[in-house]
């Protein structure tokens, strides 16, 4: 039986039993955290990891054993923890990498089979080149360390389900991860960051990691993550700061199918959902760790809504007018409720938490609440009462405008010169309207009788043209009022005009 080895860059690092009891030394931490836990921050925790004994992390889906031959990927990048003692037959390392070895942990090589592992395979180590930072499936958030370790992890729509610029990022302490921090921005800010149990929360140190060879194989991609962004003191909470990321953080989302009637899109999500969404308006007595804990514990600790995910965080939210007309923006707190079906246990919660709204809610800094469902049409009074707002307010611009037009301080563009008719067959010369005109008397008319505009072929029979036989004397009669027409077909004798 032979070892097969490779040239390789094979970094070992051998924690002592005291650094180990420091690493493991949690109680200290947790208490540094709990005091701490006036802030609205949350713990993000990077689930994928790196660890040899990790079954996933195997493409025959088991950890090796003493009868199989261990491979890593030649020409990737790697950093493997490796917690106990583990026998193969043989290993082949990658050209870069490390494997960091726990206290009392490391490799042998058995010279024969291994009686409990059968004839043995070769067993390839998977790739982590495509883990990303931005992927909210492979984040767990908690409110404290105690939540987290626990298991009981908070709902969170798609932004937030990824380390926010207050938010503490922990991998876990006996583990080592890749994942890569590409994005749109040259930096990632976080408050925090935890490796191996130690808590990066300087600037300068976690840079100096950084550039360090387990820096290099555990965070790789075009932006880094810098430490020490200031936790939120806000009690009301504070915003993620994961907008800019958006586009960036759906792309690694699919969305399902959906069967309810009226689907909904909470702010700060990349699909449409089931369920319900409450809007809490809130004064600045409101303190928003505060009410999470109170929904917790009166709602979502009852039998029927165990199935419930709820998810709670400030948000802002743009206003506009009619739908239409931004004119500013406004914080609030959204509080998404899914049910994973149709929405309608969603929809009972929700009820039930505005009832407690109205009953308490100028104790706990709460103005008011609207609720969003997905398990009936939309229809409350705030609807309607805008549907009527922007019809008046309509019928009233109408209005003004018309009113501004007849007084002159606004005129209508003038009309597009209508497009030449087609020629047509000449018809007999009507007589003028005008010619039924007679003579009129000015004293009739109690003074001057007005001309409009000076025409020089009309009404001044002194500026016409010298020109001989241009009119007959039948059908032109000048008079010492003017000039008129002889109608052939008007009788003075059947009709007379009064004016």
């Amino acid at each position: 039986m032979t070892v097969t080895r490779l040239e390789s860059k094979v970094k070992a690092f051998f924690l002592s039993l005291a650094q180990t009891f420091k690493m493991l030394k949690m109680s200290q931490v947790l208490l540094i955290f709990c005091l701490a836990g006036a802030t609205n921050a949350l713990y993000k925790q990077w689930i994928p990891d790196t660890n040899y004994e990790n079954k996933t992390n195997w493409d025959k889906g088991d950890v090796p054993c003493g009868s199989d031959r261990v491979q890593f990927s030649s020409q990737r990048k790697v950093s493997v923890f490796v917690e106990t003692t583990h026998a193969v037959q043989e290993m082949m390392l990658p050209v870069d990498g490390e494997i960091i070895l726990n206290s009392g942990a490391g490799f042998y090589v058995l010279s024969g089979q291994d009686p409990g592992c059968g004839a043995g395979v070769r067993t390839k180590f998977k790739d982590f080149e495509s883990l990303r930072w931005f992927n909210p499936a492979l984040w767990q958030a908690a409110a404290t360390l105690n939540d987290l370790q626990d298991g009981h992890f908070l709902f969170s729509v798609h932004e937030e389900s990824v380390p926010c610029q207050q938010d503490d990022v922990i991998f876990k302490v006996l583990s080592s991860f890749r994942v890569d921090t590409s994005s749109s921005q040259t930096t990632i800010p976080v408050k925090s960051v935890s490796v191996l149990g130690k808590v990066f929360d300087s600037r300068s140190e976690f840079s100096e990691y950084l550039s360090s060879g387990s820096g290099q194989f555990q965070f790789h991609g075009s932006s880094a993550v810098t430490v020490g962004n200031p936790g939120c003191q806000d009690p009301t909470g504070c915003d993620c700061g994961n907008s800019v990321h958006h586009e960036h953080i759906c792309s690694a989302i699919t969305c399902g199918s959906l069967s309810c009637k009226k689907p909904l899109l909470p702010v700060g999500h990349c699909c449409e959902v089931c369920g319900a969404i409450v809007t809490v308006h809130y004064t600045d007595g409101f303190k928003l760790q505060n009410f999470r804990e109170r929904i917790r514990h009166l709602f979502l600790s009852l039998p029927q809504y165990e199935s419930i995910q709820l998810g709670m965080s400030k948000v802002v939210k743009p206003q506009r007018l009619m739908g239409i007309i931004p004119f500013g923006s406004s914080p609030e707190i959204q509080v998404v409720i899914l049910d994973g079906e149709t929405g309608k246990l969603s929809q009972a919660l929700a009820q039930d938490i505005l009832k407690d709204i109205k009953s308490h809610g100028s104790k706990l800094g709460i103005t008011g609440a609207d609720i969003q469902t997905t398990s009936e049409p939309e229809s409350s009074v705030g609807t309607v009462v805008g549907a009527v707002f922007g019809t008046l307010l309509v019928i009233t611009l109408i209005v003004i405008v018309v009113a501004l037009i007849r007084k002159g301080v606004v005129q209508m563009p003038p009309m597009p010169p209508m497009p030449p008719m087609p020629s047509m067959p000449s018809l007999p010369s009507m007589p003028s309207l005008s010619l039924f005109r007679r003579n009129t008397n000015v004293s009739d008319l109690n003074g001057a009788t007005d001309h409009g505009f000076d025409n020089p072929i009309f009404d001044k029979p002194d500026m016409l043209p010298d020109m001989p036989n241009l009119y007959g004397t039948d059908s032109i009669s000048m008079t010492q009022t003017g000039v008129h027409f002889v109608n052939p077909a008007y009788d003075e004798n059947e009709i007379d005009f009064t004016v």
